[in-house]
């Protein structure tokens, strides 16, 4: 696997690049132990220096190394040589359903200033068809460094994927069964997805009913809407993501 130096200096160069369902859809499935998440974080516990203290070039650099270990672990898994141990402990820190993507299926990621703070983004993802037969990124982890510490602000999942848009937000669509559904967009900002709007189907009445919130997901804060308007939310403009390289 290639390292991501070179496509780091020049993602940063690309100026004014314009570019936010939460894990509420993850939430009703159960967590990990906590001996996992610390045997996830010891194969990224390399920690950057801090960002105010370091040149532009060292600072990239730093960055860039704490996605090279997320970067060299994924490899290992989609490539077949990683261990039960391995796949296991990495559960915390990137999406089951990427870890166990057929070799034959390529794995994506691209460095890129999301919210255009300085700091890169590392966004890992698969190419699909959605239901217009248009090629798009369905995102499955995405990745900042915040005080010098790795930030995991998207943990998605075949049910619970995530788009990058033409205006800079992240679109979701989760699912937690037949009468469970949710539509989201956010807005991000420094390693947090912040809530537009929300649209998710709920039965308590015996049949499934649509609602709209913009506080949050499967809220009691929310307001009836019809199923077409719940759909119509969802129609939005793909990203063309530049400088992909393969995993």
């Amino acid at each position: 696997m290639k390292k991501i130096y070179e496509i780091a200096l020049i993602t940063a160069c690309i100026g004014g690049l314009v570019i936010g369902c939460s894990n509420d859809a993850g939430s009703r499935e159960s967590e990990d132990s906590d001996a996992q998440t610390e045997a996830a974080s010891s194969i990224v516990n390399e920690t950057a220096p801090s960002e105010s203290s370091l040149s532009d070039a060292e600072s990239m650099s730093s960055v860039t190394s704490l996605y090279d270990g997320i970067l060299d672990t994924i490899s290992e898994c989609h490539s077949g040589q990683a261990d039960d141990e391995t796949m296991s402990s990495m559960a915390e820190l990137v999406s089951p359903d990427l870890l166990y993507v057929p070799s034959e299926d390529p794995i994506y990621y691209t460095l890129i200033d999301v919210d255009g703070n300085g700091v890169d983004e590392l966004l890992i993802y698969q190419h699909m068809v959605n239901e217009d037969g248009e090629e798009c990124a369905v995102i499955y982890d995405g990745y900042t460094v915040r005080d010098g510490e790795l930030v995991h602000f998207i943990a998605g999942g075949a049910r619970n994927s995530y788009y990058l848009c033409s205006d800079g937000s992240f679109y979701n669509r989760g699912s937690s069964g037949a009468a469970y559904a949710c539509l989201a967009n956010y807005t991000y900002d420094n390693g947090e997805l912040i809530l537009n709007k929300s649209y998710f189907s709920d039965d308590e009445t015996g049949e499934i009913v649509w609602y709209m919130s913009t506080t949050g997901i499967w809220t009691d804060d929310r307001t009836e809407v019809t199923e077409e308007e719940a759909l119509e939310f969802f129609d939005f403009e793909y990203m063309f993501i530049p400088n992909e390289l393969e995993v």
